[in-house]
């Protein structure tokens, strides 16, 4: 069963090891291999202020990966993160968290989905996102951490 529990100041070391065992991932997103306590707590902060949720993604109460969406009043979702840890990817875990997040936000009244995917480098996740049904719109920039980043801005209307 895939849950989400919210991720505080509190309550971040899986959420450090989560991110941490995507050495990939962060290489390419923030220009660094690996990330700290404090980077996390800037982190979800930030995050917190501009409206956003963040979540641990739960199976069968272990925590494997992290959610961060935001939904504003018209029905539009922004997901920001969605994050297995690499020692759960490849084996259809993306796709279940997914389509289980996608049912709770439709039943939630959204009607359409955004997301950026970083894709400027070999063995992105386009393709994991257009399997989802997502679309891209426009080509944007976007900057985490101190590394900029060529995305697709990719959409789904529900």
């Amino acid at each position: 069963m895939i849950e989400t529990r919210t991720i505080d100041t509190t309550n971040i070391a899986d959420a450090i090891k989560i991110y941490n065992s995507n050495t990939d991932f962060l290489i390419h997103h923030l220009g660094e291999d690996h990330i700290d306590e404090s980077f996390l707590k800037n982190e979800l902060e930030e995050m917190l202020a501009h409206g956003f949720t963040s979540n641990y993604i739960l199976v069968d109460n272990e925590p494997i990966g992290i959610l961060d969406y935001m939904i504003n009043g018209e029905g539009h979702v922004y997901l920001s993160l969605m994050m297995i840890t690499k020692e759960k990817q490849k084996n259809g875990l993306g796709t279940a968290v997914y389509n289980s997040f996608e049912e709770m936000i439709r039943n939630s009244g959204a009607q359409i989905i955004r997301i950026d995917v970083v894709d400027d480098y070999e063995n992105n996740v386009l393709p994991f996102w257009e399997k989802m049904g997502f679309e891209a719109k426009r080509r944007d920039e976007l900057t985490w951490g101190n590394k900029k980043s060529s995305v697709s801005v990719m959409e789904k209307v529900l």
